[in-house]
């Protein structure tokens, strides 16, 4: 058997001594020299323990009861692991005796394959049982969907090691689901109780937790530490997905596994540890966006456990399904979210249901509407019906949009094939469908439209025009027209021609006017006509005060002019209350006075606060650190943000009498902190966080958390400590996600905002508007490049000099931009990679936030940007 020849055992194993009847076994090359005694020993131990492996698999009948395998599944995987032992043994020695690389694979995957159809052969029973007799922790947790092989397949498999991170994995995921149990939870649709009942033990305590010791809720308390760590640390890189999903799974696997712990004897402690730990938690989970593939994994577990339902899983938006699962969500909550889910799953079939039956009569795409003639039988309750459901759709489309892309359906090979009213191009558009509507309308009877005006409620159609009519009945789904307003009109008309004739009768000397009355005439007819409700004319009376104006209607004219004229009082109002920029020269010219600490401000840096030559009060920051550099990064962060219409207090570099070099700045006189909710917040204050954000992401600077933004007595923006600009410049992301100073109470309020915008929590009729980010791009692109390397020519050259954050970064650009080694690398070519990057940014701008508003924020209109973002 076999040669000595390394090349001819490349195609040699050995198999089962019995061949099927008809089948020719491959003959081995005949060897090209004799094998050693350890090689023939080797082989020779092979194969005798692969025969029994194969009798131990599919026992033949045995004539002496003692030569039987035995029954027990636990025995009979014994002495299978035994001979799996062997023939791993044999195949050592096979390597030592000099066997070819190939023919040590070729047996080894031989050995794999026959573990493998052993296990497999086992019932799951079978399998559960071994594994509970070998250590392993719940395995009726594990192989819940009954697809694939069965995990416990390859946690018993001796062909592998035991420590292998692939088998902890299996134990851990029965771990998790024990936890689930404890926390009251249910996995695969079993109980705490039912899974004890089904493995023979006692639940550890009845009321779903687990008895600890001080020792061990110390050691899970540092283990949600850890995890919330890990979480932050994943949410910051651009990893693997799937690390950002296990990394969330572990966070709450960890803070459940605490919020389950019962330990008597820490007493109030324990409750103080579990209340930490659910902060933690909670400001981990708070501080970054959570998008669905973050969840992804955490919902295919949740709907593995039966802890989440389908109708949850796909109709909650992620942070709503991680809030469903947490252990410390409180009952009422949970309950609440679970009735949400059921709301939407409800909503999207009536949407679904609702754009089937309106795309049968507008087909749309340039194509004439498929409605019936307004004079057939019941055609006017058809038409009617189909008005109604168009308003109605376009309502719902606009409704769960605003949830629909937050959901797991976003990770949907074809995300609208279920949900095609929700696909682009899909939306209903009130004026091209009112276009359509009228060109049918053109075809029909003026009588058979006004019965259709009927069926929609118009009760004095008899005496409205052609135009009146169409308008009324457009009014169901384009809200650019009101029917009250209609009917209004229609009965003021009515009784100015009436007006007009009485006034004919009374003067029949007098030469036709051919015109309407006047209002004078109109009330004294009135005064004599029949009152009908609040459609009536109303009756001559005394002079009232003046009514109140009326409000716009959104997409009007006048509604556009009120929302510009919002926006010009705001930037007015931030405007007056920001001091203006003066000359840098002039104020290195002034001599301050002595300065007192002014540690109540917070912040990095010490600051001090002096009486400037006019006694205005003014912040000096020292920059200890690095000499000065970071007061010349300030203040031309500030200089920048001017030159775009950025509204931020201004900042010039500054040395002290002493030599303390650093940056200092006018206080603002009478502002508060900006704190409130973005649920709360205005359309003028959403546009100037949009304008505000292009400005900080040309100057690279993330740090505009809520403590950083102040709103001036006049009720303006501005955000304020620009210390951190370019810190993070050429390694940062103009992304939802990115916020390098930590999440919480850091979490930038653009991201908030963003975050906001996305889960359709601002305030009723606050839009994110892509368009209020043009007039800053505008003014920035508009800076030549020369006076842009001019205003940031000393934070550059002196940035590079000490070293400041951004230095490792440029030195990488310039190394790999001059093709040489990093080490090489001067200050001055630093600083000139720094200002090319600059350049960079500022020219490619447009483009950028095009993107980020299209393809992150899922605002398609974020593409106009390109065009002049109008």
């Amino acid at each position: 058997m076999g040669t000595g020849s390394k090349s001819s055992h490349a195609s040699y194993a050995v198999g089962p001594t019995a061949t099927s009847e008809g089948t020719e076994e491959p003959v081995a090359e005949a060897p090209a020299q004799p094998m050693s005694d350890e090689e023939i020993q080797a082989k020779a131990d092979l194969l005798v323990a692969t025969n029994l492996m194969e009798e131990i698999a599919d026992p033949p009948f045995a004539i002496d009861p003692e030569d039987a395998v035995p029954a027990d599944p636990v025995e009979r995987y014994d002495l299978f692991v035994g001979q799996v032992v062997d023939a791993q043994a044999a195949i050592e020695k096979l390597k030592e005796a000099g066997a070819s690389e190939e023919e040590i694979e070729a047996h080894t995957k031989a050995l794999k394959a026959q573990t493998v159809a052993f296990l497999n052969s086992l019932d799951e029973e079978e399998l559960r049982e071994i594994a509970k007799a070998k250590g392993f922790e719940h395995p009726a947790l594990v192989g819940l969907s009954g697809k694939g092989q069965h995990p416990l397949v390859h946690w018993l498999d001796p062909a592998y090691p035991g420590d292998i991170p692939s088998k902890q994995k299996i134990q851990a995921a029965a771990l998790d689901r024990y936890n689930e149990l404890l926390a009251g939870g249910t996995v695969g649709g079993m109980t705490l109780a039912d899974l004890h009942q089904l493995e023979g033990t006692e639940p550890p305590v009845s009321d779903g937790s687990w008895t600890a010791t001080p020792g061990e809720v110390n050691e899970s308390a540092q283990a949600v530490t850890e995890s919330v760590d890990a979480w932050i640390a994943v949410k910051k890189t651009y990893g693997p997905q799937s690390e950002k999903g296990e990394a969330l799974q572990a966070m709450l696997a960890a803070e459940q596994k605490l919020a389950s712990a019962n330990c008597p004897e820490m007493g109030e402690d324990l409750d103080k540890a579990k209340a930490q730990a659910k902060a933690a938690v909670d400001q981990a989970l708070n501080s970054t966006y959570l998008n669905p593939k973050d969840v992804g994994p955490l919902v295919q577990e949740g709907l593995a456990s039966g802890q989440l339902t389908e109708t949850e899983a796909m109709h909650l938006s992620s942070r709503q399904v991680v809030t469903l699962m947490r252990p410390t969500t409180p009952e009422i909550e949970a309950e609440s979210l679970k009735a949400l889910a059921g709301k939407r799953q409800e909503q999207l079939a009536n949407l679904d249901a609702g754009y089937a039956a309106h795309v049968a009569m507008a087909p749309g795409a340039g194509q004439p509407l498929n409605l019936p003639a307004a004079g057939d039988p019941g055609a006017e309750q058809v038409i009617a019906a189909w008005a109604k459901n168009a308003g109605d759709v376009r309502d719902m489309q606009t409704s769960v949009n605003g949830w629909y892309h937050t959901t797991q359906h976003l990770l949907g090979e074809n995300m609208y094939a279920e949900h095609p009213a929700l696909g682009p191009g899909k939306y209903i558009h009130p004026g091209d469908l009112t276009s359509d509507f009228k060109a049918w309308a053109k075809e029909q009877k003026l009588a058979d439209l006004r019965t259709v005006a009927a069926e929609l409620g118009m009760d004095n159609n008899a005496k409205a025009t052609r135009a009146q009519v169409q308008n009324y009945i457009a009014a169901s789904f384009n809200k650019k027209y009101d029917q009250q307003t209609i009917k209004d009109k229609v009965t003021s008309d009515v009784a100015k021609k009436e007006a007009a004739k009485a006034a004919a009768a009374a003067a029949p000397a007098a030469k036709p006017d051919h015109g309407l009355a006047s209002d004078e005439a109109v009330q004294a007819l009135a005064s004599k006509l029949h009152t009908n409700g609040a459609n009536s004319v109303a009756k001559p009376a005394t002079p009232s005060a003046p009514k109140p104006a009326k409000v716009p209607k959104p997409g009007s004219f006048n509604a556009k002019i009120q929302a510009l004229m919002a926006e010009v009082q705001h930037a007015k109002a931030t405007s007056q209350d920001v001091p203006a920029r003066v000359d840098a020269k002039e104020v290195a010219g002034w001599t301050f006075g002595p300065g007192t600490t002014a540690s109540n401000l917070g912040g990095t840096y010490a600051k001090t606060v002096h009486a400037a030559p006019d006694g205005s009060q003014w912040l000096f920051k020292a920059d200890h650190n690095h000499g000065g550099a970071l007061g010349h990064t300030e203040a031309a962060a500030s200089h920048i943000l001017a030159l775009g219409g950025v509204p931020s207090v201004p900042v010039y570099h500054h040395k002290q009498p002493d030599g303390t070099a650093g940056s200092i700045q006018p206080m603002l006189k009478g502002a508060e902190q900006f704190g409130s909710s973005p649920s709360q917040w205005t359309q003028s204050q959403v546009d100037a966080v949009v304008r505000s954000h292009v400005g900080s992401w040309f100057i690279g600077e993330h740090d505009g958390h809520k403590n950083n933004w102040l709103q001036t007595p006049s009720g303006g923006l501005v955000q304020i400590d620009r210390g951190q600009a370019f810190k993070h410049f050429g390694a940062d992301k103009l992304s939802i996600d990115y916020a390098p100073s930590g999440g919480g109470g850091f979490t930038p309020v653009h991201q908030s905002l963003y975050q906001a915008a996305l889960g359709g929590s601002l305030a009723k009729g606050v839009k994110l508007n892509p368009a209020a980010a043009h007039p800053v791009i505008k003014k920035l692109e508009s800076i030549p490049d020369a006076q842009l390397r001019s205003v940031l020519h000393s934070t550059a050259h002196e940035g590079a000099k000490a070293g400041v954050a951004w230095v490792p970064q440029m030195r990488s650009r310039a190394a790999k931009a001059l093709k040489i080694p990093q080490s090489q690398v001067t200050h001055e070519q630093i600083a000139n990679a720094f200002l090319d990057h600059a350049v960079e940014r500022k020219n490619s701008l447009r483009q950028n936030f095009a993107d980020f508003f299209v393809k992150q924020l899922k605002l398609p209109s974020g593409a106009s940007l390109k065009h002049g973002g109008s």
